[in-house]
């Protein structure tokens, strides 16, 4: 470990020099704070050193922030003091943290990479909310950068994954922490630039030994397909690089398009939810490439990122938009898409704008009577006058004969193999046929309340009565069903 050498040599003139214009193109603001993301090895520890000198000149203050990951014991541990010892003896102010991230992994079912992002990303939002910074900065360089355009190839991302990484960029809300900006000033700086910047500034990084190990795929294209690629075009960072440049040229381009078609597909935008609803007419009307970047661009407004969504999934999405309502896929970071009658949403899973109570175990209830549901909802079955209009219930009530369905009954949600006979038609169906033809969506279903008597069922939530509940000429006392909100 090194704090650096006083001496400045014209490589390290250059480094920093390429650092600063790359701060101006971000626009920091020199009188904030930023936060430098330092794992302690070479590229971080290039971004750490570069960045304080750049601040000693008046560029912003800077922190040393240090996650522990712990997923290699004691070299873990070792990581994390040699950073906070680095940071003291430059007298830096340092702050650090970990986590388990092979059990969070595992906890919430993601890759070791993505529940590393999430963790570390999350802790450094936290920091920069309590600390006031203004963004964090990272050590990407070239080379990760035509990594990770060639991950997003060969994982069928689009062009927004050819894009790859940008100067600057924003994390997710829900990751923790706020929505972070991210600045990675390294980005047009080659790995063999820091590596030769910390041999002059007499720095001696942590070395990682998982980057030798096969098991990521990252590693693997780094080790493996880099080189032989370099034996083709030894330029090849060089190239693909170039390529995803065109890519956010394109994209922008593209992105000017979508702004305009925005606001006439959008219906819905609820960023205290995260949830994004769109009119489905107007997407199925829209121009297929199109179609899909506002897919896209409804899933960057819920989840508040791109990252991790695949061509694969947007085209599944333009599939079940087109096929009808009731349809739903899960997509990266919990975002759940759905289709309904005339949109489809967006919406963390959990957290889909049901207007059904959740799901409940069977019950007996009296009739007349009343049920409130944990949620907000309360079932009211209710005596009322014969109305002018027995055609005027809607979704959220409906008239019955009180006489056909007796004093007592069960409210219970759908079990396997329900039938049910609706107003209006002569023969029973199931249940579930009802449902897709009325377009509740999938996730739904097993929310909504059905009361059931001695007959049969008799009321469906939100949809119908049974025939043979309807008011007559004859009926002499009439039931109001229905599910309002609690106050």
């Amino acid at each position: 470990m090194s704090t650096g050498t006083p001496e400045t040599s014209g490589h390290v003139l250059s480094v920093r020099n390429a650092i600063n214009t790359a701060l101006g193109e971000a626009a920091v603001d020199a009188d904030r704070s930023v936060l430098i993301a330092v794992s302690g090895g070479t590229d971080s520890m290039t971004a750490l050193d570069a960045m304080q000198a750049i601040g000693a000149e008046g560029g912003p203050r800077i922190i040393a922030c240090h996650f522990n990951h712990q997923m290699r014991g004691a070299e873990s541990n070792a990581d994390e003091e040699y950073v906070r010892a680095s940071a003291e003896a430059r007298g830096l102010t340092y702050i650090g943290d970990g986590a388990d991230v092979a059990t969070y992994a595992k906890d919430n079912r993601l890759s070791i990479e993505d529940a590393a992002r999430r963790l570390r990303y999350g802790f450094l939002g936290r920091v920069a909310q309590s600390e006031d910074a203004q963004a964090a900065i990272t050590g990407h360089t070239l080379d990760d950068q035509a990594e990770t355009v060639l991950l997003h190839i060969v994982r069928g991302s689009g062009l927004a994954g050819v894009r790859g990484m940008r100067l600057v960029s924003q994390t997710p809300k829900r990751w923790g922490g706020g929505s972070l900006t991210i600045i990675r000033p390294l980005l047009r700086l080659r790995r063999e630039d820091t590596e030769q910047y910390c041999r002059d500034r007499g720095i001696v990084p942590r070395m990682d030994v998982s980057n030798e190990s096969t098991t990521f795929a990252r590693n693997r294209l780094r080790l493996n397909v880099m080189p032989e690629l370099e034996a083709i075009n030894p330029r090849v960072a060089d190239a693909i690089t170039r390529l995803s440049d065109t890519a956010a040229e394109e994209l922008a381009a593209l992105n000017e398009i979508v702004d305009e078609l925005w606001e006439h597909v959008l219906d819905v935008s609820d960023p205290e939810t995260s949830s994004v609803t769109l009119d489905r007419k107007m997407l199925q009307i829209t121009r297929p490439a199109l179609r899909r970047s506002l897919l896209r661009r409804a899933f960057v407004e819920a989840a508040g990122t791109a990252i991790d969504l695949l061509r694969s999934h947007i085209t599944e999405m333009d599939r079940l938009a087109e096929s009808g309502a009731g349809r739903s896929i899960d997509l990266p970071h919990g975002i759940r898409f759905e289709t309904r009658s005339h949109t489809v949403m967006f919406a963390p899973v959990g957290q889909e704008d049901s207007p059904y109570p959740v799901p409940i175990e069977p019950i007996e209830i009296s009739i007349p009577g009343r049920l409130e549901f944990s949620g907000g909802k309360t079932l009211v079955v209710e005596l009322v006058e014969r109305p002018d209009d027995l055609t005027a219930d809607s979704q959220s009530f409906h008239y019955a004969a009180a006489d056909a369905i007796g004093s007592a009954a069960t409210l219970r949600n759908r079990v396997e193999g329900d039938r049910f006979q609706p107003l209006g038609m002569d023969t029973d169906t199931r249940l579930k046929d009802l449902f897709v033809n009325a377009g509740i969506p999938r996730t739904w279903r097993d929310r909504v309340p059905i009361i059931e008597c001695e007959r049969g069922i008799v009321w469906v939530a939100g949809l119908r009565i049974a025939e043979w509940a309807r008011v007559t000429p004859e009926t002499a006392q009439i039931l109001q069903i229905s599910l309002e909100e609690s106050y």
